[in-house]
């Protein structure tokens, strides 16, 4: 009898133990241009479940309303973070800061890495395919419809563009560059996160284009072998090609930005880090005065500058932005304000940190002065936008 009551006790304690760990996990997820990143292991700190990738717009929704549901069928667990690429808008964060933020405090918005948007493509041919912003601009607006109208491409026959189905960051990172340079197309390109939504005159020019869901289901589209080939599509640098070199194979890959810069012939760039990271080392920190709107801490870029918007650069990969981290500033369990805040430790440290998987996956670590002003305000006790802050969070909690 006696060993059967331990058997029993242990099997319960072992059975709570469990359910508190389930309890315990810090559940994500949404954009999918950085899902692999975010699944590499030992990216993610103890306690996190796997992330989730759904699309910038699903993982949106499913923070600001707690809606597990979007990553799934199951209704009984909690959201604690999100990935978007998509910045929160306005209305986005008043609506969260008026119906939530009494109860669980504070969102925090920060960019999590820099990324190109890459340009693969399905065409046979020897030729590196080499786009200037009008070609590229071209193709997306259906005004160039085969591949003889690229020059030097080498190549003919119909364009098919492939494009995300969904609410998708990816495509508002895109969309934002051709709002900005596209500005002699028959058509104008709204920033938006639906593709199909963007260009002023829909997409009837785009004869044939394809939608897909998610990052797997575009590039499954692009390389369909029983289709012809010709298809060609946006896509994030870690799922544009199988290897880090593959991402300067221009014969799959585009390069974007040739041009004629006084005189002589310029070759566009590869999306590669390499090209990437002289552009994000320049963006400006959100002032220390206005850390506390999570607004300020997602710089975008555009055709106009101010507010937040910065300007593309003159030199390197044009098509480039980030991917950002929404959690909560104060969590109803301790265990879990622990875990958020050894992640931001890790990720955001200057040593021991994630930056050789960030660049394994092809995308660029965040310049050292932004990690030190994350740090500064987000992990720093006596900040009052510290994660877990006694003061500010007595009470409040997102809940576990």
């Amino acid at each position: 009898m006696f060993k059967r009551n331990v058997l029993a006790v242990s099997m319960t304690l072992a059975a709570l133990c469990s359910a508190q760990a389930a309890m315990a996990d810090i559940n994500g997820g949404g954009a999918t241009l950085p899902q692999k990143l975010y699944l590499t292991p030992d990216v993610l700190t103890a306690g996190f479940a796997p992330y989730i990738g759904v699309g910038s717009g699903k993982g949106k929704i499913a923070f600001l309303e707690n809606k597990y549901n979007q990553f799934g069928t199951d209704t009984t667990k909690n959201v604690h973070w999100a990935g978007s690429d998509s910045k929160l808008t306005a209305t986005e964060l008043a609506t969260y800061a008026a119906d939530k933020e009494p109860g669980w405090g504070k969102l925090i918005q920060v960019p999590s890495v820099a990324t190109s948007v890459a340009i693969p493509f399905r065409k046979a041919g020897a030729n590196a395919v080499d786009l200037s912003v009008k070609e590229l601009c071209g193709v997306f607006s259906g005004r160039i419809a085969d591949w003889s109208g690229i020059t030097g491409a080498g190549r003919s026959g119909p364009i098919q563009v492939v494009y995300r189905a969904e609410s998708s960051g990816t495509t508002e990172l895109f969309t934002r560059f051709l709002n900005a340079k596209c500005t002699t197309e028959p058509g104008t390109f709204a920033v938006t996160t639906t593709f199909a939504n963007s260009y002023s005159l829909g997409l009837t020019p785009l004869a044939g284009a394809v939608a897909a869901t998610g990052s797997d289901g575009v590039m499954a589209a692009l390389n369909d072998t029983t289709v012809a080939e010709g298809r060609i599509t946006y896509m994030s640098p870690d799922f544009a090609a199988p290897t880090l070199a593959g991402l300067d194979d221009a014969t799959k890959v585009a390069r974007v930005g040739k041009g004629v810069v006084n005189g002589v012939a310029v070759e566009g760039k590869s999306p590669a880090a390499a090209n990437v990271s002289a552009a994000i080392s320049v963006v400006p920190l959100p002032a220390a005065a206005d850390r506390g709107n999570p607004d300020v801490w997602v710089p975008v870029f555009g055709a106009t500058t101010g507010g937040g918007v910065v300007a593309y650069p003159d030199s390197g990969y044009p098509i480039l932005g980030f991917t950002n981290l929404i959690f909560s500033q104060c969590y109803a369990n301790a265990t879990q304000t622990g875990q958020v805040r050894d992640f931001f430790t890790k990720h955001y440290g200057t040593s021991a940190n994630n930056d050789a998987a960030i660049e394994a996956n092809a995308f660029v670590p965040l310049p050292s002065n932004w990690k030190a002003a994350v740090r500064a305000s987000f992990l720093t006790a006596s900040n009052a936008l510290s994660i877990g802050n006694t003061n500010v969070c007595n009470g409040k909690g997102r809940p576990q």
